[in-house]
């Protein structure tokens, strides 16, 4: 038998896991559609965070069960933008540190709890 604490772990291994899983092939998706219809630079860093929240998200929504799931969504949030971080900075064979990525580790906290508590509100409604 689990204890509470190896239960919330499961869950929020899973939940980010599931995230960086969609990330990583949104992120792979769009690149293909940069390449075959040639969309411009600009549009490249809003949409990479359109996918990283929405990646939260879907985690969130699939994995976290209710009980405290705004805590548990802002951790995994910050987990999954640190996680791909070091992913895509191993791809690119570049680490580079510096705010952009702290207001990036922010958003990815702040999106997780939000996408806890409406994870929470929805399947509480069950």
């Amino acid at each position: 038998m689990r204890s509470e604490g190896g239960r919330v772990a499961a869950e929020m291994g899973k939940s980010v896991c599931v995230s960086v899983i969609f990330t990583l092939a949104a992120v792979l998706i769009f690149a293909l559609f940069i390449k075959l219809f040639s969309i411009g630079s600009s549009v490249i860093t809003p949409v990479n965070q359109i996918i990283k929240m929405l990646a939260i998200f879907i985690g969130c929504i699939l994995c976290l069960k209710p009980g405290k799931t705004a805590l548990k969504g802002a951790g995994c949030g910050a987990a999954v933008v640190v996680l791909t971080y070091f992913l895509f900075a191993i791809i690119a064979g570049e680490i580079s540190f510096g705010w952009g990525n702290v207001l990036d580790f922010v958003f990815g906290a702040v999106a997780g709890g939000i996408s806890g508590i409406i994870a929470s509100l929805v399947k509480s409604k069950r």
